[in-house]
């Protein structure tokens, strides 16, 4: 390894859905989410409300970056959770959380440990 080099591992973007509680459905997202990851996303999510759960948990603890199309992404899904009445909340990564601070957001998405 050179001076150059960095030990830095990026994780490989990666979403999946669970339903541990009968009506509560947890989304893990891993990695980046930006314009190449957040189709992916809002496909999950939209599966995840069929059938329409009482409780969504979106686990966004191991995202390591988020773009401006990644805060649309969970903008949206806050707006949908809201219209369809699903209880939201959000657990952020330092990265969303600093970003949701940022950008005013943080008064917006329900985040976890505020």
């Amino acid at each position: 390894m050179t001076s150059g080099d960095c030990d830095i591992k990026e994780v490989p973007f990666s979403v999946t859905v669970a339903r541990p509680h009968g009506t509560q459905v947890v989304i893990s997202v891993a990695g980046e989410i930006d314009m190449t990851t957040s189709e992916d996303l809002k496909e999950t999510f939209e599966e995840a409300l069929e059938p329409v759960p009482g409780r969504l948990v979106v686990d966004l603890e191991r995202v390591e970056f988020c773009d401006s199309t990644g805060l649309a992404t969970l903008v949206r899904i806050n707006d949908r959770c809201g219209s369809r009445g699903v209880g939201l909340s959000f657990l952020p990564s330092p990265t969303i959380r600093r970003l949701a601070q940022k950008t005013g957001l943080s008064t917006l998405l329900p985040l976890a440990g505020a």
